[in-house]
């Protein structure tokens, strides 16, 4: 297994990289523009960052940067899985003993460490960034660990979602038959909603729980969740690797 991990390690290390120094980045292009924005005549930087901790713009920029990354990192997972896909490669390392499994789990490695260096980052990089808010204003920003940790197990999910497609169809078809099963799955429900009473009534209870959740009126409900989904994260995360290795040999049926 280990020899596997760092094949995959040094095959995908671009991926790791940008898993490290996107966060970096994000806050750097976050800051930069809040000077294009707030830059004028009189420029202090205690007043720059005390107004955006008083408007809280600097946190929505780093927030929706942050999310634009993630979506880019699940585009690049895509990468790990589509330099092996060759035929005759694929047949040699399943002859190997325990072959399939350990092609499998070297690229689910490759993927959670990606995701997890991305978090120490950011993680990191946002303590820093507090840490010279403080000095500067006097005033504590307001800390994203708890943010930062769930969409770490948000993408870990996703991916245990996305990585079976792409094992059984190849990364150039996987990702379209997900899209396929997504838009099926929407317009099944949407025709159960219609013509099904009983899933309308299922429905309207959801929204009222989540509408409940919301607004604050579920907080036990709320911290359950928010404790039980890492778990459930890592579990999907788990199954869905033994469900790639089922998969995976079907799948190099498609390569060339």
């Amino acid at each position: 297994m280990q020899g596997t991990v760092y094949k995959e390690l040094v095959q995908n290390r671009f991926f790791l990289l940008c898993g490290l120094f996107l966060p970096p980045l994000v806050y750097a292009v976050a800051v930069l523009m809040g000077l294009i924005m707030k830059a004028g005549a009189g420029f202090t930087w205690t007043d720059f960052l005390s107004g955006f901790l008083a408007d809280g713009v600097l946190f929505r920029f780093v927030l929706v940067i942050l999310l634009a990354a993630y979506f880019g990192m699940r585009m690049m997972a895509a990468g790990v899985f589509s330099q092996d896909e060759s035929k005759r490669k694929s047949v040699m390392m399943a002859a190997v003993p325990d072959g399939t499994a350990r092609q499998i789990y070297g690229k689910y490695v490759a993927v959670f460490m990606a995701c997890a260096l991305f978090y120490v980052s950011a993680l990191f990089t946002d303590s820093f960034f507090g840490w010279i808010v403080f000095r500067v204003t006097g005033e504590m920003p307001l800390n994203m660990n708890s943010l930062l940790i769930l969409m770490l197990f948000v993408q870990m999910f996703l991916r245990s979602l996305d990585m079976p497609f792409l094992v059984r169809f190849g990364s150039r078809y996987g990702k379209y038959v997900l899209i396929l099963t997504y838009i099926l799955a929407a317009i099944v429900i949407m025709i159960a909603i219609l013509y099904v009473p009983a899933f309308e009534n299922i429905i309207e209870v959801i929204w009222d729980w989540c509408s409940r959740l919301m607004n604050g009126e579920l907080e036990e409900e709320a911290q359950f969740i928010v404790s039980a989904f890492p778990v459930a994260a890592i579990a999907a995360y788990l199954i869905s690797y033994r469900i790639s290795c089922r998969l995976w040999l079907k799948g190099v049926e498609n390569y060339e």
